[in-house]
């Protein structure tokens, strides 16, 4: 698992018209939490290495080392939350969580699909059920993401949790029977009608109605003249 440094500034103003002028000014609003910790311990970082450190192979499951200015503590931690902004996309808040390097965590990674499934030869299309799988083990044995090799795959089959590989140490929490890809046959498209084809479907409606209605009326005169006899 990849572990970066990076340091950080505590904070004493909080609320809204505070973490605005952090933000005009280049730093995002972070809290740090911890179990170990008698109180929660708020910071900012600075906004284009928080973007360079979520871009790396590890993404959100990458381990910080949290150097505090002023301090000569490093926390290790992880992002438990990030905040966008709904139309910008720009980090408005994080959330960290401190860990222990000796205590093991939960955590989601990422599953990468590889290799060419057996069914695409006779027309079987490649549907990822699942993106993300959960897993327990020690914050330095989390990988950065595991791969679902596809290519035996038929059409009709399937690769659950329980058919991938998982380095040592590493527990899968999600169900072993879940499935992550499979192989499905292609649908048919059915082509939209023209105008002819409705109306001829239409037309030959119609005349089925008026057969059956003339049905109808003879046997209700079948009926009359029996009841005269």
């Amino acid at each position: 698992m990849e572990r970066i440094g990076l340091t950080v500034k505590s904070r004493s103003e909080t609320g809204k018209c505070p973490a605005g002028r952090l933000r005009r000014a280049g730093r995002v609003p972070a809290v740090l939490y911890g179990k170990e910790m008698k109180v929660s311990l708020p910071l900012s970082l600075d906004n284009k290495e928080l973007e360079k450190i979520l871009h790396t192979a590890a993404g959100g499951n990458v381990l910080v080392d949290l150097n505090v200015e002023g301090e000569n503590k490093t926390h290790t931690a992880m992002f438990k939350d990030i905040m966008r902004h709904p139309l910008k996309g720009t980090i408005q808040h994080v959330d960290l969580v401190e860990i222990l390097m000796n205590k093991k965590i939960v955590v989601e990674i990422p599953v990468h699909v590889i290799g060419k499934a057996a069914g695409i030869a006779f027309g079987g299309i490649i549907q990822q059920e699942a993106r993300t799988i959960k897993i327990e083990c020690l914050p330095a044995e989390i990988p950065a993401s595991v791969d679902a090799d596809v290519t035996p795959l038929g059409v009709g089959q399937a690769l659950h949790v329980r058919d991938i590989k998982l380095p040592e140490g590493v527990r899968v929490i999600d169900e072993l029977s879940m499935t992550l890809v499979s192989v499905v046959a292609p649908t048919m498209e059915v082509a939209p009608k023209t105008g002819e084809e409705v109306q001829a479907e239409l037309a030959k409606s119609f005349e089925v109605k008026e057969e059956d209605k003339g049905k109808e009326g003879k046997e209700e005169e079948k009926g009359k003249g029996k009841e005269k006899k």
